[in-house]
C-alpha cells in the first residue's frame, strides 16, 4: 500500500530504523508513520525515537492514535469482561502449542523437535484443570473426536510430558564387568541407561490438526463475548475511559522479585503490569486475541 491508497484515519505500518546520529541521546531507534487525518487532508508523516525497536514502534503509534482521535485504554470491570478474559486467555495457549508443533516440523534437529511437541502437550493441557479461569471448553462446542484426543492428551500430559510415569520413558542398570586373568569377575561401573519414546507421527498430526480447528472455533465463539462488553458499557463509561484512559504499561520489576507460587492478579488489579527482567534475555511474551 502507497502513501495515497491510505484512507480517512488510516495509518501505515511503522518502519524502524536506527535513529540518526544527532538524534541518539533520545533514542536508538526511528519510528517512522504516514497516516491520512479524517478530515481528508494530505497524508502526514511523523517520526519517534525509542530506547529500542519496541519502544519507538510504541511512541510512533501512540501520536498518531492521538492525531487520530483514537484511544486505547483497560476496559472497565464487569462481569462480562471477565468472562472474555477467560475465554480469549484460552487463545495464548492454544496458539503456544501450535507453535511448537509447527517449529518442531520445521526444525532440523530431532531431540529439540522432541523437547518442542513435549511442550505443545504441556501448554495445551493448561487449557483444563486451572484453579484460575474455567476451562476451554466451556466456551466452545468440542467434537466427539477432539474430547477423545484431548482424553490422550490429557494422559500423556500426566503421565509423560508433566511426569515420568508411563511406559515412554524407561531406565535400565547396566553393569560392565571385567574378567581378570585369575578367573575373578569385578564390577567397573554401574550405568543407568534411560530410553525415551517420542509421540508418534500420527499421533502428532491429529494434534496439530485439532489445534487448528479448536484455535478457529474460539476465535469464532469470542465475538459474542465481544459484543456483549460492547452493549454492557453505558455511554458515561465509555466517555468516561476515553478522558482517563487507563493503558496497560509494562514496568521493569526485578528478577529477586520472582516469585512462581504468586497467584494471577484478579481483573483490574492494575493497568501495570511488572516484568521481570534479567539482563541481556527476552523475559516476557506477549500475544493480541482480536
Amino acid at each position: 500500500m502507497t502513501d495515497k491508497d491510505l484512507a480517512l484515519g488510516e495509518s501505515s505500518n511503522p518502519l524502524v530504523l536506527p535513529a540518526p546520529d544527532e538524534h541518539r541521546g533520545s533514542g536508538e531507534f526511528m519510528a517512522l508513520v504516514t497516516y491520512r487525518p479524517l478530515d481528508g487532508g494530505p497524508v502526514q508523516r511523523v517520526a519517534a525515537l525509542g530506547r529500542s525497536e519496541q519502544e519507538a514502534r510504541a511512541e510512533v503509534h501512540q501520536y498518531v492514535r492521538a492525531a487520530l482521535g483514537q484511544v486505547q485504554t483497560m476496559a472497565p470491570d464487569s462481569p462480562a469482561v471477565r468472562t472474555f478474559i477467560a475465554a480469549a486467555s484460552h487463545m495464548h495457549d492454544l496458539r503456544q502449542a501450535l507453535g511448537a508443533l509447527e517449529s518442531a516440523d520445521n526444525i532440523e534437529d530431532a531431540t529439540v523437535a522432541g523437547h518442542l511437541r513435549v511442550y505443545a502437550v504441556v501448554a495445551y493441557g493448561r487449557t483444563y484443570g486451572s484453579n484460575a479461569r474455567a476451562d476451554l471448553a466451556t466456551f466452545i462446542d468440542m467434537a466427539p473426536e477432539d474430547v477423545a484426543l484431548t482424553a490422550r492428551l490429557k494422559t500423556t500430559r500426566n503421565k509423560f510430558a508433566a511426569h515420568s510415569e508411563n511406559s515412554m520413558t524407561v531406565t535400565t542398570p547396566i553393569l560392565d564387568l571385567q574378567k581378570a586373568l585369575d578367573g575373578s569377575i569385578s564390577i567397573v561401573q554401574v550405568s543407568g541407561i534411560t530410553v525415551g519414546t517420542p509421540m508418534p507421527h500420527p499421533f502428532v498430526a491429529d494434534f496439530t490438526e485439532m489445534l487448528r480447528r479448536l484455535i478457529d472455533q474460539l476465535q469464532t465463539a469470542l465475538q459474542p463475548l465481544k459484543d456483549v462488553v460492547r452493549e454492557d458499557l453505558t455511554v458515561e463509561q465509555v466517555a468516561e475511559v476515553f478522558v482517563n484512559p487507563k493503558p496497560l504499561q509494562f514496568v521493569p520489576a526485578p528478577v529477586a522479585e520472582w516469585e512462581p507460587s504468586t497467584r494471577r492478579p484478579a481483573y483490574p488489579a492494575s493497568h501495570l503490569s511488572p516484568v521481570h527482567i534479567d539482563t541481556g534475555e527476552e523475559t516476557f511474551n506477549a500475544s493480541l486475541t482480536r
